[in-house]
């Protein structure tokens, strides 16, 4: 599956995300405030080991990455870490290196997204 990063792409399927919450949109908002608590501090550590070329912390940092995104059905930033996991295994520099900016813009669009679903259940 190839991500697309379009606008019309969705990022979350809040509906799917949802039911396994059992409808519950206080636990989702709170999981979203995790996700944007841990992500960026994950995102920042997965460019560094980009940087370095450490491909054990590339693969453990994508994997943190997709498993968290994993809980809001955000397919294409989830298929992207995902890959990016894969090239890790692989030692594919060059690829993961291009890979990484669309990683961003997908992990940027997904921050926008849940970042409005944490601001609506703020008290």
């Amino acid at each position: 599956m190839e991500p697309n990063s379009d606008s019309l792409t969705p990022v979350t399927n809040r509906e799917i995300a949802l039911g396994r919450l059992g409808g519950n949109h206080a636990m989702f908002a709170t999981l979203a405030s995790f996700f944007l608590q841990d992500a960026p501090v994950l995102m920042e550590q997965l460019h560094e080991a980009c940087r370095l070329k450490e491909f054990d912390q590339i693969l453990h940092r994508a994997h943190s990455l997709k498993g968290l995104a994993a809980t809001f059905e955000a397919i294409p930033f989830t298929e992207l870490a995902r890959q990016m996991e894969s090239l890790a295994r692989a030692v594919d520099l060059p690829s993961i290196v291009n890979l990484l900016p669309q990683l961003d813009v997908e992990y940027a669009r997904l921050v926008s997204d849940l970042s409005a679903v944490a601001d609506s259940a703020a008290p």
